[in-house]
């Protein structure tokens, strides 16, 4: 094929329904066997493919209704359309170039699903056609205007079958060259994409080619700086009145802490060198501060969201200026912090209150002692989820649903449905959990979580009843302590023996031997209850358990640790 006439045509962006494409040019082949028309990808617009659809159709598709062709004033007939790619978005009827050379305006070719992609199709005419003037007419709609952006027009003139394929253009472009003029890697090339397009290889290459495809990228909002012969002027507004404009002020910091002007340039780069400078005082000590608090509950400065005149002064000044120092020699490593704080001696502490200690350090101000703090509402998720040996290690994607009460949404505004995820995403990590703003997940919002909508530095933290009654009735937990029961019941071992294991499991400790005895008697009392409702014990283990009793009776267990103080609580 040889390459006659390339053109790049943009819709018009109206809310016109039907869009003609019109074009005229001089072809000086004769003889013509073959047109081939490529819809290209824009490098300009990469995620939209050739489709230039903005109104109401999806971005990057096209429907070619009819492929119109005249050669000096006389109509061109084709017998023959072939394309590389065809699907339709909307029902089940039929999409293909041949459609797009029927006559028929409400029929044509279209690409769904197959954006940012190159596609061809060839129409073979009735008779070979004549050197002239082309016109061609192109006409794209449907439902809505949907044309095509960017494509090129080839012709050939051999008697070769109509073949439409989509070779890539460095391969494309190495066959018109012979093959002694080739060196080894276009070689290779060439053999690679044969054996692609190889009918007996068809599995193999639909997998080759999807790993082939391009990941999506997330987009997001930025801000984007002024250019800097064009800034803005900012005044200093009379008493608040945004009309009555006063002196102009520039871009610049708290010099007090360490100087700006001069040193950094005057844009949102420059402040963000200026806040992690090692000449500022202020940003280490604020980032070692708020580490500290989330392993002890309350941070040197207590304010961990205020380091102002209205905060708290730090308990221990020169352990948070060794802190904020080690941070920076260490290339604010948090990792490194963390390791730093938790080999240490105070935070190696136990709870438990030290005789004489108390009328001295009533508050514990002094961490004579390591503080008891409830876990944060993901990690006591997650805790359970691991204890349970079901929590997924899988990273990244989608937000998922983990089961939560019905009716829990039905407030909301809109009345959203919550439909559980299955599988693996039912357990996922608590950081993927969907947010509604105006309906979170409930667990999270009984145990003091955000609701997403600001970044805020500090959690507060409650204790109510609700918090209990969720650890022993929420339909989450309740699975949780069933897939956990019914592992239990499947180690097939001694009571004894089987307590001890949920009981590290949960608590990370043996329990001592009151505890044992006192979960031995629990699940003593479960099983005997069971054995006389076995219908209740289905409900409690699930249809597929195999040993439904013994997992019931190990899930009721299971819910009592979950229930403890121990388990939210970090000792």
């Amino acid at each position: 094929m040889q390459l006659e006439t390339e053109g790049i045509l943009f819709a018009s962006g109206d809310s016109s329904k039907h869009d003609i494409y019109e074009l005229e040019f001089n072809v000086t082949r004769s003889g013509v066997t073959a047109l081939r028309l490529e819809a290209l990808p824009d490098a300009r617009l990469p995620s939209r493919g050739p489709g230039m659809t903005n109104y109401e159709g999806t971005i990057g598709d096209f429907f070619l209704s009819e492929f119109l062709l005249w050669k000096d004033g006389s109509h061109v007939a084709f017998k023959e359309a072939v394309h590389s790619y065809a699907k339709n978005r909307y029902g089940n009827k039929e999409t293909s170039a041949r459609l797009m050379i029927d006559g028929d305006i409400q029929t044509g070719w279209s690409v769904h699903q197959g954006q940012g992609r190159r596609h061809v199709a060839v129409m073979v005419p009735e008779k070979p056609i004549a050197a002239g003037t082309w016109k061609l007419v192109m006409h794209f709609g449907r439902h809505f205007s949907s044309s095509l952006g960017k494509f090129r027009l080839s012709v050939a003139t051999d008697n070769k079958p109509a073949v439409a394929r989509e070779l890539p253009p460095t391969a494309e472009n190495l066959l018109a060259y012979p093959p002694e003029k080739l060196d080894d890697h276009q070689l290779q090339l060439l053999r690679d994409e044969f054996l692609l397009s190889a009918p007996e290889l068809k599995e193999h290459a639909e997998q080759i080619k999807k790993l082939r495809v391009q990941l999506p990228y997330q987009r997001a909002l930025v801000m984007k700086e002024r250019p800097a012969e064009n800034p803005r002027t900012t005044h200093i507004h009379h008493r608040g009145e945004y009309l009555q404009t006063g002196q102009s002020v520039t871009p610049s910091a708290l010099d007090f802490l360490h100087p700006f002007e001069g040193a950094h340039p005057a844009d949102r780069l420059g402040l963000a060198r200026w806040l992690v400078s090692a000449d500022n005082p202020l940003t280490p000590r604020v980032v070692a501060n708020r580490q500290w608090a989330a392993f002890f509950g309350r941070g040197i400065v207590a304010t961990v969201d205020d380091f102002g005149f209205q905060g708290e002064p730090p308990t221990h000044p020169e352990l948070l200026d060794h802190l904020a120092t080690k941070l920076l020699d260490h290339g604010w490593s948090t990792k490194w912090l963390h390791k730093y704080i938790v080999s240490s001696a105070t935070y190696q502490q136990a709870s438990s209150i030290r005789p004489g200690l108390l009328e001295v350090d009533p508050g514990n101000t002094w961490l004579t002692r390591y503080p008891r703090t409830r876990l944060e509402a993901e990690v006591i998720r997650d805790a359970s989820l691991q204890s349970a040996g079901i929590l997924s290690s899988t990273m990244f994607g989608p937000p998922v649903r983990p089961p939560q009460p019905d009716g829990t949404t039905s407030t909301a505004y809109g009345s959203p449905t919550w439909t559980a995820s299955e599988g693996e995403d039912r357990y996922r990590r608590s950081i993927y959990t969907y947010m509604k703003r105006t309906a979170p997940f409930a667990m999270l919002s009984t145990f003091d979580a955000p609701s997403g909508e600001s970044c805020i530095p500090r959690r507060d933290r409650s204790n109510t009843a609700l918090q209990a009654l969720t650890l022993m009735n929420d339909v989450m937990f309740m699975e949780i302590a069933a897939r956990m029961g019914s592992d239990l019941a499947e180690m097939e071992l001694d009571t004894g023996p089987t307590a001890q294991m949920a009981f590290r499991r949960i608590l990370t400790r043996p329990p001592s031997e009151d505890e044992l005895s006192a979960i031995v008697d629990f699940y003593q009392k479960q099983y005997d209850r069971f054995t006389s409702n076995p219908d209740s014990a289905r409900q409690v283990a699930g249809a597929d358990a195999r040993q439904p009793i013994e997992s019931a009776a190990w899930a009721m267990v299971v819910r009592a640790i979950f229930s403890t103080d121990e388990t939210v609580t970090r000792n």
